[in-house]
Order: structure tokens, then C-alpha cells, then sequence
């Protein structure tokens, strides 16, 4: 498998065994660490709050905010603003008339939101700084405006850039 190395003799073949064990069992207890199992049935009242086993699912929360939710849960109004507007808009849209549960809500989904800009960013960056532009140094500049979603006014732009007339 390993060609290259095939030749080399390995004195205590026991130590470099033993080394990788311990090497691999802590990777274990880092992954185990960050990477914990979830019961994600207990966050059923997030993802659906009008569901028939989202009411189930609250029974670990306070009594105030099963209160809340319950309230939440019978009022159709809601239930059909949920329907027609992305989970992120429906809780903050909730947060006024149901602080409590909104903030528990918030809570459980920001770390997830943050994860996922960082990795979308540092995607950006590798983009940015590839093989061909690796000598680039200040990438403030190049990342704003990979990042943005602001769309540039092209012909706005073209028409105030003024001509070189000596050329």
C-alpha cells in the first residue's frame, strides 16, 4: 500500500501501534465533544410549531413558555402566516406577541446560523485566494465585496466614469 515506505524497518512497531491508538482515541473524545448527539425530536416545536407531536416535544421547556406555545399553537393566524413565510421571518414575526418561547427559539437556532456564515465566508476567501492570486495580502476589500449582496448599478457606474480624452 505504502510503496515508498515499505523499505524503512520499524524498531518498535509496539510504540508507533500504541501512539496511533492514542492519537485516535482522543480525536474520538474531541469529536464526541463537539460533535454530541442530538435528539433533535425535542426541537420538533421549532421546525413546526402547528405539528401534532410539536406540543410533545415542549415538555422539557418551562411551564411559562409550554403556556406560550400552547397559546401559540391554537392561534390560526399564525398557523397560516407559518405557511406562507420562511421559519426565520415566522419567529421573528412571534417574538412580539410571544417573547419567551421566541427567545428559546433563538437561542436553540443562532449557533447554527453562525456556523454556517463562517463557512460560507472562509468558501468565499479560498475562491478568492487561489493559486493565481495567492500573493494577495489585504483581502478586506476583495472579501466586502465578494460577500455583498448589493447589486452594482452598472450602467450608473459606466455613465459617471469620465473618458480619457488624451489618449
Amino acid at each position: 500500500m505504502y510503496h515508498r515506505t515499505n523499505h524503512i524497518r520499524i524498531e518498535n512497531k509496539q510504540l508507533i501501534v500504541d501512539l496511533a491508538q492514542q492519537h485516535l482515541s482522543m480525536l474520538q473524545q474531541k469529536f464526541d465533544q463537539y460533535f454530541y448527539s442530538i435528539n433533535t425530536e425535542q426541537y420538533d416545536w421549532i421546525r413546526n410549531p402547528f405539528a401534532t407531536n410539536a406540543i410533545n416535544s415542549t415538555e422539557a421547556l418551562p411551564l411559562q413558555i409550554r403556556e406560550e406555545f400552547t397559546d401559540l399553537n391554537n392561534d390560526m393566524t399564525l398557523k397560516l402566516y407559518f405557511s406562507e413565510v420562511p421559519l426565520d421571518v415566522f419567529w421573528i414575526y412571534v417574538k412580539k406577541e410571544y417573547p419567551h418561547i421566541s427567545y428559546k427559539e433563538i437561542l436553540t437556532l443562532l449557533p447554527f446560523s453562525t456556523t454556517y456564515l463562517c463557512e460560507q465566508r472562509f468558501s468565499t476567501l479560498v475562491l478568492i485566494k487561489n493559486d493565481k492570486r495567492s500573493c494577495l495580502k489585504d483581502l478586506d476589500q476583495e472579501l466586502r465585496v465578494a460577500l455583498s449582496n448589493i447589486e452594482p448599478n452598472i450602467k450608473l457606474l459606466c455613465s459617471l466614469k469620465q473618458a480619457q480624452v488624451s489618449h
